[in-house]
């Protein structure tokens, strides 16, 4: 009795199907996967906007973006003569030396409003984020920080501008919005958005309107690394290896908690890491002063990108974006 089996070509035409099979089948099992990654995202987003909702229920204002407090004042004149720190020796003069202790920004002022208590408790707000006593907290990866599309979300190294170590760090996949443009490492009290150094904003302060206005955005670590937990005196912030755009660039602390819109689109491939960015396709999400959640288009413009990223400049407000 003879047996059947395939030919060699049977053989390869059967392979030839599979492969076209799986070639059409492939991208849609992605676009499913990107679609509920981002849906992820804005359900996290959401979950901040009523965080913050919440905190401003119990202290009449909004969180810092993060905090600072002056330093103490200088030797008199016939005083040793004081050495910098290194990271600073190869800076322009008119650059952010002032450092950010205690640093500690809005997102661990919104820990105990999203259900992560016990890493609240183990922060000491009156000291600096370098304290070893916050360590613990400090390299925590918090979930409701990480969007799902952020491959590389985890821990890391904060480094000074010289690329010496300054402490580990969990990251964070969204910041918080400075405003429209302003000089936000030289002068970060200064935004026009909600959330900037030492900001105290009510919602009465927001008179471009609350649904208007952008309180936080994304800002993934694979295109920067920075620390959930706010500001670190003598860290800096570097573009990630790899991430999509032409150049790699570097920022002081006070661009850790914050970013601000500029004159670029979102997701830019000049982007720079004071800048929004998302680790989507096509639309990248934030959350509004009101607590609602949008996705924003890549393609629109820096105009209403700045519209939106600013809470009293009396811009007409954006229909669409």
């Amino acid at each position: 009795m003879r047996r059947h089996a395939f030919t060699l070509i049977e053989l390869l035409v059967v392979i030839g199907i599979i492969a076209v099979l799986i070639g059409l089948l492939l991208p849609a099992v992605q676009k499913v996967r990107e679609s509920a990654a981002r849906t992820q995202c804005q359900n996290k987003l959401k979950q901040m906007g009523l965080a913050l909702h919440n905190y401003e229920n119990t202290y009449a204002h909004l969180p810092p973006g993060y905090i600072w407090e002056q330093p103490p004042p200088a030797p008199p004149p016939n005083a040793p003569p004081q050495i910098r720190s290194r990271p600073f020796d190869r800076l322009p003069p008119d650059f952010y030396l002032e450092g950010s202790d205690p640093g500690w920004g809005w997102a661990a002022f919104l820990l105990p409003y999203l259900e992560q208590d016990a890493i609240f408790r183990q922060i000491d707000f009156t000291k600096p984020t370098t304290t070893p006593s916050s360590f613990g907290a400090m390299t925590t990866l918090v979930g409701a920080y990480t969007c799902p599309s952020d491959h590389e979300a985890g821990k890391f190294l904060v480094l000074t501008v010289t690329r010496d170590l300054v402490q580990p760090a969990a990251t964070n996949s969204y910041a918080a919005c400075y405003g429209a443009e302003g000089l936000l490492a030289q002068a970060p009290q200064k935004g026009n958005g909600v959330l900037y150094q030492n900001s105290k904003t009510r919602f009465t302060d927001i008179s471009d309107g609350t649904s208007t206005t952008i309180a936080i955005g994304e800002r993934p670590a694979s295109f920067v690394k920075v620390p959930w937990a706010g500001a670190i005196t003598n860290g800096w912030v570097f573009t990630t290896p790899n991430a999509p755009v032409y150049s790699a660039s570097v920022q002081p602390s006070p661009v850790m908690p914050l970013a601000r819109v500029g004159r670029k689109q979102l997701n830019s491939p000049w982007s720079e890491p004071y800048d929004f960015f998302s680790p989507h396709s096509s639309v990248g999400n934030f959350v509004f002063s009101d607590g609602s959640v949008h996705g924003v288009k890549f393609s629109t413009s820096y105009e209403v990108l700045q519209a939106l990223a600013s809470r009293n400049r009396g811009e007409p407000s954006p229909s669409e974006w």
